[in-house]
């Protein structure tokens, strides 16, 4: 994955949030939630790596409590 911007709407499947605010809340709450990047007047995306690598390290802090 180079340079691949995620919509919002597509950040928001790969989680299965189905409101902007549960989106939010998560990136107020977490501090290792990857940043928005502003693409435009009313549009943010965030960068695919960035939400993939996020979601791995979730994946490997699950495995280790369990």
């Amino acid at each position: 994955m180079t340079n691949t911007i995620l919509s919002r709407r597509e950040v928001k499947n790969l989680l299965h949030f189905k409101s902007d605010t549960s989106l939010y809340t998560l990136e107020k709450k977490d501090e290792t939630f990857p940043q928005k990047i502003r693409i435009g007047l009313r549009r943010v995306g965030y960068r695919a790596d960035e939400i993939y690598s996020w979601l791995e390290s979730r994946r490997v802090e699950r495995r280790e409590v369990a």
